[in-house]
């Protein structure tokens, strides 16, 4: 596919988001987590995109699919997990408990209860994880759609029914203690239940992009996209640490049911006013600019290694953050472009379908 207008420009955003959330800066609201929501919403946005259009133009292949996606993800991901390990045993810092959930994919269910310090090397990896798993499941309901066993109004429905379930989970397990076992309570906010709501509003936007884009409310929206970020920031108060002790819970409540998906519906209006609008607006241009893509092209390796460096280490944040833009920019050109021209390679030469 064509790269499409402010995706990689939003990319950027995202993995500054996460960057100052991860850098021990004042994080009361969860702004590392709202970058992991965008990326989330982008990854349904494109992934539903390219499956959608493989099924229109009978090119469609599960086989081909994870194929594909576990080449984009895998050679990268792995090569900072071996690293890692390598670096943490040669400083006796290592603890195989707490790394061999992210090597299968499984750290979204790592009870809060069980991490220790050394979790955080591969704490991040738990977005990964939930990305995997959305690509196991979204492939066969795409399988049903290529089969004609479900239709494209099926698979609206498909994305609402989760938009509308996982709030009703998320609160079932504020109130399952003792009922609902603690590996799903201790994994709120990363279990794949409990966040793929957000990836579902990805599928809904791509799917009904047009008519998104011709309805009033985008039009209002359409030029404030300011407005969409202050409502997101005010949702996002409604579980920080400036509540009162005696509101917090029941405001917390609120966000769980109806802010997660405020705010996942305002990040999926400001991906199609950007990508619409992508040469009109001020951000949409912002986002265009040659730098910002190029860092939004790097996100994913920025993602993998911005985790070790942005650790309790006795260096200055400077360091850090050269540390961390030496060793994305390696892991690209060394491990990720390499691979994705196999990829391509091996899809081209027919070998894989």
């Amino acid at each position: 596919m064509r790269r499409i207008p402010s995706i990689d420009g939003l990319r950027c955003i995202s993995i500054f988001l996460v960057i100052y959330g991860h850098s021990k800066f004042s994080d009361s609201i969860g702004i590392a987590n709202l970058g992991v929501k965008v990326f989330f919403i982008i990854s349904a946005y494109l992934i539903i995109g390219i499956l959608f259009k493989n099924v229109q133009n009978n090119n469609f292949s599960i086989k081909r699919f994870y194929f594909k996606r576990l080449i984009r993800t895998l050679p990268a991901f792995y090569t900072y997990l071996i690293f890692s390990t390598i670096f943490l045993m040669y400083i006796n810092y290592f603890d195989f408990s707490q790394f061999w959930r992210s090597i299968i994919f499984l750290e979204n269910y790592h009870p809060r209860g069980l991490w220790n310090n050394k979790q955080w090397f591969v704490g991040h990896s738990w977005s990964l994880a939930v990305e995997e798993q959305f690509y196991i499941l979204v492939a066969i309901v795409f399988y049903l759609f290529n089969s004609k066993i479900i239709n494209k109004k099926g698979l609206n429905r498909i994305f609402l029914l989760v938009i509308i379930i996982v709030p009703f989970i998320r609160i079932a397990y504020i109130y399952g203690q003792g009922v609902i076992p603690s590996l799903f309570l201790e994994s709120t906010g990363r279990s794949f239940e409990t966040v793929s709501d957000a990836l579902a509003i990805g599928g809904i936007i791509y799917l009904n992009q047009n008519k998104i884009q011709s309805s009033k409310i985008f039009n209002y929206f359409s030029n404030k996209i300011y407005l969409c970020i202050i409502l997101i920031l005010i949702t996002l108060c409604l579980r920080s640490n400036f509540i009162p002790i005696d509101l917090k819970f029941k405001l917390r409540l609120v966000y769980y049911f109806f802010g997660e998906t405020i705010v996942n519906i305002l990040i999926g209006l400001i991906i199609l006013i950007t990508v619409k609008y992508h040469d009109k607006s001020y951000l949409a241009r912002i986002l265009n600019n040659h730098i910002i893509i190029y860092i939004g092209m790097l996100s994913y390796s920025i993602y993998l290694w911005q985790q070790i460096w942005l650790y309790n280490w006795n260096i200055h944040i400077l360091f850090k953050y050269f540390g961390i833009i030496i060793t994305a920019t390696s892991s690209y050109y060394l491990i990720e472009k390499p691979f994705l021209r196999l990829r391509d390679k091996l899809i081209k030469d027919d070998k894989i379908k």
